[in-house]
């Protein structure tokens, strides 16, 4: 048989003179018309070839998106329009958690689909940190970040005499597209776990919390202080008559809010007053720039990092006893079922007359002795009706959120845990907390009435969870009809429903594990976590940057004046701010506490609830010290997940959330905030 190659092979052969077979040296010796012939052959061939590749080409699918990794190898990148598609552990290798990427869509088998990629049009991932590792002759961060689940390689040159389990901040100096593995240098070595104070010093580092003021900004507030509040007070309403108190921690300095009721025969005059630093900080100074920055003060187990200077925040500001003080007073008008009947705002100079503890207040309230001035006792008894009724009236007609204990950690001189200590909420908590919650709702709908301000909004039910909590509720309440949950006054009617059922479940648990996210917003819209029509707040002015805003707002409208409005980047980034802010608080706190667990006693058992479960895991809180881990589920044959009930069931067996549990430790690792729990 005549063997058959094309042309282009010949052609090939006969360019780089490769040894010939017989046959093609019978071609060579063919004339040169035939070889011009076959030229001709192989370029039309050729012209095909590219039109087909540019079909193919043409013919798969393309896109762009953002790379999103996950807790494992895989990945996935979602496009502008939605779509998700499988980044396998191979594809995920080239790039970065964040990356913006152009990728072709081929198959993958089993009817899915995967993205190959083409191109890394943007990297944001650049800073991160972790902790320095030596495996053999490779040196390696482990980074703190729940993006990347990778170690990343160190070159020689870039390693700064990092030594094993050092606390690095780094950026990545090499992209692992096209270059194969991504690389770092470290840029500064923070410490070691063991050292001092480290959990703080690497968190505020890790969050890029700032401690302390720039020069000019301590030059401003050396030029408030000196310059007083005398001319600022002749301008207010004086309300010096009306016997304020605070109601706080024993040792809060930076005092935002004082409260004051006075009884009538059908209710009670509520008076909150604010601290009013807005008097004193111009918007745009070095000062007002500062405070926008940092968004809000950070607080942590041994530290307070705040928002504004402390000769303002702790002095000046501060509703400190026996001062005359600038503030904002919210008026509002009790009736005896709690109805807020009507809301007036001053703007009055006031002095508070005792900084009374939480215990002080609850001592009185109980009845039992304590070192309260006899002339206040009345006042704080009718604070106390008042607010027990403003309880009343949520209860009836908004909701109330699940309640909570808080935990303290007391520290030693090396920043170390050396006690968690449980705080039980008591009647003075809840009764400050209900006259904010009055005051915040009260004046969001001066400000919605006004069509002016800024709010919090709480959207309800995510949107793909919509579908399976009104199945729950439809199922669990035994109603025919499909609730609906879409406006306020609905979902607050079911929820109430479902709280007050005799369901084995906990609904009202179950339906606040599948809410939105609240969101601050420029549109006057309901807040359904809470049950109101309309919310913000302004009581923090000296801890938050948009309670400081507000106080402007209402100024403006209280003189007649044009209203400067925040834009949505400015109230993004308080958001983000505020979010870093309480993040990198509970990270510190969990290495401290972690630490403090991985000294006690080995096998121990400890008393948790069940306060999240998903597919593979539940999460645990223990009940003496509010530490929280996980529980892997996943090796465990014949249970089941219903995404429903969020329950795990195997035959009669069924584990549900707020379930009390018995539980040791797993393992565990303090730095990274982990541990993992074994049910007993």
């Amino acid at each position: 048989m005549t063997p058959y190659i094309t042309a282009v092979e010949f052609i090939r052969f006969r360019r780089h003179n490769w040894p010939q077979p017989p046959f093609f040296r019978k071609l060579a010796s063919l004339p040169t018309v035939f070889l011009v012939a076959l030229r001709m052959l192989d370029k039309n061939a050729l012209t095909q070839l590219k039109t087909l590749k540019k079909e193919i080409h043409d013919s798969t699918p393309r896109h762009e998106g953002r790379v999103r990794a996950t807790t494992g190898r895989f990945g996935f990148v979602n496009t502008a329009d939605k779509q998700q598609f499988f980044l396998s552990p191979d594809e995920m290798e080239k790039v970065l958690p964040g990356d913006e990427i152009a990728f072709r869509v081929e198959p993958a088998g089993d009817d899915k689909q995967q993205a190959i990629i083409e191109k890394v049009i943007h990297s944001e991932l650049n800073e991160f940190f972790g902790r320095y590792t030596i495996r053999g002759k490779g040196h390696f961060i482990e980074p703190d970040d729940e993006r990347l689940n990778r170690w990343i390689f160190v070159p020689p040159a870039k390693r700064k005499k990092a030594q094993e389990g050092d606390l690095v901040r780094a950026h990545i100096s090499q992209h692992p597209y096209p270059n194969g593995r991504a690389q770092a240098d470290i840029d500064e070595i923070i410490g070691k776990p063991e050292d001092d104070h480290i959990e703080h010093r690497f968190t505020l580092a890790r969050s890029g919390i700032q401690a302390g003021f720039s020069d000019a900004v301590v030059k401003q507030v050396e030029s408030l202080v000196a310059e007083g509040l005398e001319q600022e007070l002749t301008q207010r309403t004086d309300l010096t008559h009306l016997p304020f108190v605070t109601i706080d921690s024993a040792g809060t300095r930076d005092i935002d809010d004082a409260l004051y009721a006075e009884a009538h025969s059908q209710g009670w005059s509520l008076w909150i007053a604010i601290a009013d630093p807005a008097a004193l900080i111009q918007p745009g100074t070095e000062l007002d720039k500062a405070a926008a920055a940092s968004a809000t003060s950070s607080y942590f187990p041994d530290q307070v990092i705040p928002m504004l200077p402390p000769e303002l925040s702790e002095q000046l500001c501060s509703l400190q006893e026996n001062e005359l003080r600038l503030a904002m007073v919210v008026e509002l008008k009790i009736a005896e079922d709690g109805t807020i009947e009507s809301t007036n705002i001053h703007n009055a100079k006031i002095r508070s007359q005792a900084k009374l503890s939480y215990t002080q207040v609850a001592q009185h309230i109980n009845g039992d002795d304590c070192d309260i001035a006899a002339e206040l006792h009345g006042h704080i008894i009718h604070l106390y009706n008042c607010s027990r009724a403003l309880s009343q009236y949520r209860a009836e007609h908004c909701l109330i959120m699940e309640e909570r204990p808080d935990y303290k950690i007391i520290t030693d001189e090396q920043g170390k845990a050396k006690e968690i200590v449980k705080l039980e909420r008591n009647q003075a908590h809840r009764l400050v907390e209900e006259c904010m919650l009055a005051c915040n709702r009260s004046i969001a709908g001066w400000l919605a009435e006004k069509e002016t301000g800024f709010f919090i909004t709480h959207a309800g039910v995510r949107t793909e969870r919509i579908g399976e909590v009104v199945a729950l509720i439809r199922e669990q309440l035994d109603v025919e009809r499909k609730p609906k949950i879409q406006t306020l006054s609905e979902f607050v009617e079911w929820v109430q429903k479902a709280e007050q059922s005799d369901s084995e479940l906990p609904l009202r648990t179950i339906i606040s594990r599948q809410l939105e996210r609240s969101n601050l917003s420029l549109e006057a819209k309901p807040h359904f976590g809470l049950g109101f029509e309309y919310y913000t707040t302004f009581t923090s002015p000296l801890r938050k940057y948009n309670d400081l805003f507000l106080l402007r707002i209402f100024k403006s409208l209280l003189q007649e004046e044009e209203v400067q409005l925040p834009d949505e980047e400015l109230l993004a980034h308080i958001q983000q701010r505020q979010t870093n802010s309480r993040n990198a608080a509970w990270q510190t706190e969990n290495w401290l506490k972690l630490s403090w667990l991985q000294q006690q006693e080995q096998n121990a058992e400890y008393d948790a609830n069940i306060i999240h479960m998903n597919s593979q895991n539940f999460t645990v809180r223990l009940e003496d010290s509010g530490i929280e881990g996980t529980i892997d589920r996943r090796k465990l044959k014949g249970w089941t997940f219903d995404t429903k009930t969020l329950t795990h069931k195997n035959g009669d067996e069924c584990f549900k959330l707020n379930q009390p549990v018995k539980v040791t430790v797993q393992d565990i690792k303090p730095q990274m905030r982990q541990v993992k729990f074994a049910l007993v």
